[in-house]
């Protein structure tokens, strides 16, 4: 397969490696950049009044373990730590913290773990990017929880012109998208002319959730599979499957 890969760096190169790897050629346009959160400079004091931290994101954490050094010091050992999966659980574990991660990587999965389910009266930090679900706190703030955001970073979306992309793409023969977000999936739909209505219509798409599936649907794209999350593994082993369908058929 040639998967398009639009996530951010670093990561887009290391799941092209691994793609390449099995034999797919992916090509990689990254439309989205981080940039440091506005709110860094209040982490340690914000984090010696949490009870519970949750991370939304690897990057929440790259961002926020960054900061952390900057001031010389440490993830405290008093609070409990939760990470919507295990790509972010793997992220804060390699800074020695002792993690907590749901099976269903989703803010419905956190919900659903005891810790949360008994958060009355506790002090929740979400550490997350600029804006996002708020299923989450809603619900813990139903619960008793007191809970705040911690902003780590800011998403920046390329803005170009769409249409020698779309051309560039055409010529490599892409012939499926990844796709880690239904904010992404929108990034691309308002990037590309209203000609690359076909080509979108002949592309597999890649999602990690049902939510952003349906978003897809919606569009009228029909050729889409729901990965097991959007770890590098995950990824690799949708290709990998989709690539053996089609060579059974």
């Amino acid at each position: 397969m040639t998967p398009l890969i639009l996530r951010p760096q670093p990561a887009a190169d290391e799941l092209a490696d691994l793609l390449r790897q099995q034999g797919h050629s992916p090509v990689v346009c990254p439309l989205l950049s981080y940039l440091p959160g506005s709110e860094l400079g209040a982490l340690t004091e914000r984090l010696s009044q949490a009870d519970m931290v949750i991370a939304i994101s690897v990057a929440a954490v790259q961002y926020a373990s960054e900061q952390l050094v900057q001031q010389q010091t440490r993830w405290p050992q008093h609070c409990i730590y939760l990470a919507v999966g295990a790509t972010t659980a793997a992220q804060w574990q390699q800074q020695g913290v002792k993690v907590i991660s749901p099976t269903d990587a989703r803010s419905e999965g956190l919900l659903a773990l005891p810790e949360l389910q008994a958060a009355t009266g506790k002090n929740i930090l979400i550490l997350r990017g600029n804006g996002g679900r708020e299923l989450l706190a809603d619900v813990l703030n139903a619960l008793g929880a007191q809970v705040s955001y911690l902003e780590c970073y800011r998403r920046h979306y390329l803005h170009t012109d769409g249409a020698p992309l779309l051309q560039e793409w055409q010529a490599a023969g892409v012939d499926s998208v990844i796709i880690s977000s239904s904010k992404l999936f929108r990034q691309l739909i308002r990037l590309l002319p209203e000609t690359a209505s076909d080509w979108l219509s002949s592309q597999h798409w890649f999602v990690p959730s049902q939510r952003t599936a349906d978003e897809i649907h919606q569009a009228g794209f029909n050729s889409v599979t729901i990965m097991s999350g959007v770890q590098h593994d995950a990824v690799v082993a949708a290709l990998q499957n989709n690539s053996e369908d089609i060579t059974h058929e």
